[in-house]
């Protein structure tokens, strides 16, 4: 599930970035880049120290899932921030009624990518963390 989390976040914060500048590609993209590396890396770690490759126990899930479900809600964050500065960027730029439209726009989006997140981190933990006995 962490490499699908992986895949999502760069698919997704590389198409966030085209048309930006290239100050913006580097500071917004090079704090992205970093926070999904540090995500990867920290993840493979854990799953080897708690053995979760050789057996997939409750023992050795609950270490991971409790770094994956965490890193996710901070690379959303991320996420979202950088969707909202995109869209507000864009707004600046219009006259005022466009302008009102895009913020609208924005507000709304966040809500849904808020209401869609929860469902997600519902999802990753739910893989990660045994509900049932």
């Amino acid at each position: 599930m962490d490499f699908i989390l992986f895949i999502l976040f760069v698919a997704i914060g590389w198409c966030v970035l085209i048309g930006t500048t290239g100050k913006e590609k580097k500071w917004i993209g090079g704090a992205g880049g970093l926070l999904v590396i540090i995500f990867i890396v920290v993840s493979q770690i854990i799953k080897v120290q708690s053995g979760f490759f050789i057996e997939r126990s409750r023992d050795s899930s609950i270490p991971v899932g409790q770094w994956v479900v965490s890193s996710c809600v901070v690379l959303g964050i991320y996420l979202l921030a950088m969707i909202n500065y995109r869209l507000i960027k864009a707004a600046v730029r219009r006259q005022s009624w466009q302008r009102w439209g895009l913020i609208f726009a924005d507000i709304l989006f966040t809500v849904i990518y808020v209401w869609a997140g929860s469902i997600a981190l519902f999802v990753v933990a739910f893989t990660y963390f045994p509900f049932a006995p």
